[in-house]
């Protein structure tokens, strides 16, 4: 059974834009920069990939990230490269906004933010980490 999801990337390139399009690829589901063409509207879960080498979110990251209240989205699952500082002010943020984090799935930085490459081994993880986030969600 489907379930109404997107899954979103930020920033637009690299390597967090490759999963995020096989995630939505294997999903069937919407894929989109952050922020979106078009909003979150009751999704059941929204998959969110960021890259960043600051330990401070990006402003319009953040601004979307504090839309995203249970009218948006009922869970957020991130999948991320970012420092944990970073990783844990995206959390605080969703979270005050109103959406669950479900769960958070650290992948390895590539040495330059232009590269997209990701090794089989390291998809197939992150492709596991979501069909369990997305088993979880439809129960």
């Amino acid at each position: 059974m489907a379930i109404k999801m997107q899954v979103l990337h930020y920033p637009e390139k690299g390597k967090v834009a490759t999963i995020a399009s096989a995630l939505a690829t294997e999903f069937q589901a919407k894929c989109d920069k952050i922020p979106p063409a078009y909003g979150c509207t009751r999704e059941r879960v929204v998959f969110i990939g960021i890259s960043s080498k600051t330990k401070i979110l990006d402003d319009a990251l953040s601004r979307f990230l504090a839309l995203l209240n249970r009218e948006a989205t009922q869970n957020v699952a991130i999948f991320t490269d970012a420092p944990e500082a970073a990783v844990e002010a995206a959390k605080a943020v969703i979270t005050e906004a109103g959406a669950n984090v479900i769960d958070v799935k650290t992948f390895k930085k590539n040495a330059f933010a232009f590269l997209t490459g990701v090794k089989p081994e390291e998809m197939e993880d992150i492709q596991a980490w979501a069909n369990g986030i997305v088993a979880q969600v439809q129960e």
